[in-house]
């Protein structure tokens, strides 16, 4: 690349904070520390610069979000594996990105002396990715994660996710079959559970609906959040979901598909696009229930995923599709 088209722009994302639970020691991975990762990335926006447009640019939100992600998913010994996997992530993130510099920091590393921080900082570029694309590490074994595979060959960590399916317009039996297999169809996505499908009663929104359909899965991804976020709702799309109040869609009204990520890992994510766990499913009976039949020990936000069930207004509406009358 000459010196006139080599990207000279560049983003920097600073004091991006998050609990993981990450090194070596046993109570590290059991109760976690604060981490803080700071990102640049190289890019070229002087397109951006002239149209205004967010579609000429790389988004800091969606690198915020997938930083966050690396940060509460699944743990690593080092800090400097957390930092090789957040910098090869970012960089698969967006073609756009020539290169990126990610430090992580461990402000309360298990040191005996006196120290204000703890840091390392990775700094790769595209040739990285292209020269040792499988180079990427995989977390600890011994933490319980099981390294997945991307389409080009580089292992991540899997993440287990939990997602909450539901329609009551059309053959909705057939629709939740179809979205399963759909899910089962995409790259870096294994089904590993599936709960028996519920019927239960519309709960806020019009009165005058259909009853609805309900069903909870468990996958194993190497998609972030936001990748998985863009599948479900291709999926809903894909079975007629019309989004959006633009569209004519009601607030909690009927549907064709809705397909909701409940849990993604130990992940909390807080963004206009995406929240986790998601901020109802502790309420909501509709979901907590078949969670229960797939996953009797299954837990949300820290608590049983039955004892939540048992506190929902719903608890008692939710039946088996089979015993359904």
């Amino acid at each position: 690349m000459s010196s006139r088209s080599r990207p000279r722009d560049s983003i920097r994302l600073t004091g991006l904070t998050a609990t993981g639970h990450h090194g070596v020691f046993d109570f590290e991975k059991r109760e976690g520390q604060t981490f803080r990762v700071d990102v640049e990335l190289t890019v070229d926006f002087r397109a951006a610069g002239r149209s205004d447009d967010l579609a000429d640019t790389v988004s800091y939100v969606e690198i915020a979000e997938l930083v966050q992600a690396g940060i509460t998913g699944a743990p690593f010994d080092l800090i400097e594996a957390l930092a090789e996997h957040l910098a090869r992530a970012i960089l698969r993130s967006d073609e756009r990105i020539a290169a990126t510099e990610v430090t992580v920091h461990k402000p309360q590393a298990p040191l005996p002396q006196s120290f204000q921080d703890v840091s390392v900082t990775a700094r790769r570029d595209r040739a990285d990715l292209l020269a040792d694309p499988a180079a990427e590490l995989a977390p600890n074994p011994a933490a319980g994660q099981t390294p997945g595979q991307d389409p080009a060959g580089a292992p991540g960590p899997e993440v287990a996710a939990v997602l909450a399916l539901g329609s009551n317009l059309g053959e909705s039996a057939v629709t939740l079959a179809s979205a399963v297999t759909a899910l089962e169809g995409t790259q870096r996505v294994r089904v590993l559970k599936q709960s028996p499908v519920a019927r239960t009663s519309p709960v806020g929104g019009p009165a005058d609906q259909p009853d609805f359909l309900n069903q909870v899965i468990e996958i194993a991804t190497t998609l972030s959040p936001q990748e998985l976020l863009r599948r479900t709702q291709a999926i809903e799309a894909e079975h007629h979901r019309a989004r959006g109040a633009e569209n004519g869609e009601i607030r909690w009204g009927p549907r064709t598909l809705d397909i909701d990520i409940i849990s993604y890992g130990q992940a909390r994510i807080s963004s206009e696009t995406l929240q986790v766990p998601h901020p109802r499913a502790a309420q909501r009976g509709f979901v907590l229930v078949p969670w229960t039949w797939m996953d009797p020990q299954a837990h949300l936000a820290g608590r049983p995923v039955a004892e939540l069930a048992r506190d929902t207004a719903d608890f008692d509406t939710v039946q088996p599709l089979e015993h359904a009358p």
